[in-house]
């Protein structure tokens, strides 16, 4: 398999579940039974009124973002964590129109990385619009204040965290640089250790798929990471609970329930992990991993970056993106990641 379709079917299949748990996520499952029939909701839907496209939430905005952050930093010689944070700061525009401190004006404007690369983020009338974003990390960023080298001041575990698989695709030559890169991603919002170094897991997690390796070896480079952190041991734990459970018979609906609802970053990991490891396609997965009581499209995102970098983007349904929300951009962006991850290897 190409580099290439291990990049767009990360990107791609984060996107895609994103967008099919996003009408399940204030949903239990008795009534996304109801609503669906017994099988739950098994495909992408497209809005009428939102021209027959299928829309995504925060959680593929902040994807975006943060891709932008790192194409961001590399042009321009910044530190990884200073362009990540100059792109949240442009996602908080989009989602308020306040610009916080006076220099932060100028990132309002297309940069020269975007020219580049040939996308322009803020002219995309589409990331405008809001989905539910995060209360803690729009409350954050709107604070206007860059942590160096230490966590944001709050305790946040929120899964809106797990934006961090670009991190993965950057740095897919480097597990170890994923890990430390996307743990610092989510310091910039979250402060409490378990949402940022689940993060990291999943960078690296990824970092390690694109690169052509198992889940399972993915899974113990990132376990290992998580054990030379001291409070890395609680979202270990977490994580291993996941991998016994797709071992066992047990029902998934009871197995998904032991994992926890996913509104934490560690449980949505553990129900994403679960899920890729209970089925053989990506698309099975997803469905699974959107199809529970708790939060549907974070869980459904997490799950389709993960199968997405393992069996790439031709396990992507090509019905379930035909009309996906900001699916030009998506490739775009997988494209500049990828061209910019061979020269990262490079350098």
């Amino acid at each position: 398999m190409e580099g290439t379709e291990r990049f767009d079917g990360c990107l791609l299949g984060g996107a895609t579940g994103d967008a099919l748990g996003y009408f399940l996520e204030k949903l239990d499952l008795k009534t996304i039974h109801k609503r669906y029939g017994s099988h739950g909701l098994r495909t992408v839907l497209a809005l009428p009124n939102h021209g027959n496209k299928s829309v995504v939430s925060d959680d593929t905005q902040l994807t975006i973002f943060t891709a932008d952050g790192l194409l961001w930093a590399a042009h321009e010689g910044l530190a990884f964590d200073q362009g990540l944070y100059r792109s949240y700061m442009r996602w908080y525009y989009t989602q308020t129109e306040r610009v916080v401190e006076p220099e932060q004006e100028a990132w309002m404007r297309r940069q020269a990385h975007e020219t580049a690369w040939g996308y322009d983020l803020m002219g995309d009338k589409s990331l405008f619009a809001r989905r539910y974003p995060r209360k803690n990390s729009l409350v954050t960023l709107a604070a206007g204040e860059f942590f160096a080298d230490r966590p944001a001041p709050n305790d946040c575990n929120g899964s809106g965290v797990l934006r961090s698989a670009p991190v993965g695709l950057y740095f897919s030559a480097d597990p170890e640089k994923a890990f430390a890169v996307g743990c610092r991603s989510g310091e910039l919002t979250h402060g409490n250790p378990a949402a940022y170094l689940t993060a990291g897991t999943l960078s690296a997690v990824i970092a390690v798929l694109t690169g052509g390796g198992a889940l399972r070896e993915a899974l113990a480079d990132a376990f290992r990471f998580l054990q030379q952190r001291p409070q890395g041991i609680p979202v270990l734990k977490v994580l291993v609970r996941a991998v016994d459970e797709a071992v066992t018979d047990r029902n998934p609906v009871h197995s998904l329930q032991k994992l926890g609802l996913g509104w934490r970053a560690d449980e949505a990991l553990a129900i994403a992990v679960y899920c890729v490891l209970k089925n053989d396609s990506l698309r099975e997965a997803v469905i699974m991993a959107c199809n529970h009581d708790g939060d549907s499209d974070t869980c459904g995102a997490v799950c389709g970056n993960i199968a997405g970098a393992l069996y790439g983007c031709r396990a992507v349904p090509n019905h379930w993106q035909k009309n996906l929300e900001c699916l030009g951009v998506l490739k775009t962006i997988s494209a500049a990641l990828y061209a910019a991850a061979n020269r990262e290897k490079t350098a």
